[in-house]
């Protein structure tokens, strides 16, 4: 199952009881994206960046995994995903009806060890060309995305994880637009996309989402959520 529909149970930031004319926001997925061995590779490679960006921040080994860290800029790092993305992206870019010019990849890397259902509220934001912050914490933007700007471009997330999977959860919660009295807003109906190792999901990047809540009982790197998050944008001329 990839895939759950529904009503939020509580109105996301920006929704009003107002009568809104919803429209769908459009998405499209594909699975088994580098295929096992090298999914696997991606996964060892990604939590040793991860690693070394932390002890180069300073974060106490005894302190164990953030719960949360996202390293910004790993494009250049990681050109397997990069090639897979730009092989796949006139694809994405038909179903989704958003061309985009000579078209730019740039993502980074997320980690999830824990993610708290209150911090679902937050909805910042993501400013930077790859899609994600940089640093730790779970404070405003932690697993979320705004539909506040970038028309005209596209937003990715590529899953991976061990398996089993060692965490719960983790789901990307991408919601409908809604028009109220004239102005763009949220909806309350979604699309919960399950974060399925080697799944790459496409959609607007001026669509509102969210990732849902993440437990790793272990609290092991390796039981974490990972995604590479990015971008689809016109190349600077």
């Amino acid at each position: 199952m990839t895939e759950n529909v529904g009503v939020a149970e509580a109105a996301p930031p920006g929704a009003t009881a107002t009568t809104a004319v919803v429209v769908a926001t459009p998405w499209c997925r594909f699975d088994d994206v580098l295929g096992a061995a090298a999914a696997d590779r991606l996964l060892e490679e990604g939590c040793h960046a991860l690693m070394t960006e932390v002890r180069d921040r300073g974060a106490e080994a005894e302190a164990g995994i953030p719960p949360v860290w996202r390293c910004a800029d790993q494009t250049a790092r990681f050109p397997s995903l990069a090639a897979a993305v730009t092989r796949l992206a006139p694809l994405a870019m038909t179903l989704l009806g958003i061309p985009v010019p000579d078209a730019r990849v740039s993502f980074g890397l997320t980690m999830h060890n824990e993610l708290a259902g209150h911090e679902q509220a937050q909805q910042a934001p993501v400013r930077d060309s790859s899609g994600a912050g940089t640093g730790t914490g779970t404070g405003a933007g932690t697993g979320s995305g705004s539909g506040s700007g970038d028309p005209g471009r596209i937003t990715f997330l590529y899953h991976l994880h061990r398996r089993p999977r060692g965490f719960t959860g983790g789901q990307t919660r991408i919601f409908d637009s809604a028009v109220r009295e004239g102005l763009p807003g949220i909806a309350e109906s979604f699309r919960d996309v399950q974060p399925d190792h080697d799944s790459l999901v496409f959609f607007p990047s001026d669509a509102w989402y969210r990732v849902r809540p993440v437990t790793s009982p272990s609290a092991k790197l390796l039981d974490s959520r990972f995604a590479f998050h990015g971008r689809l944008g016109a190349a600077a001329r």
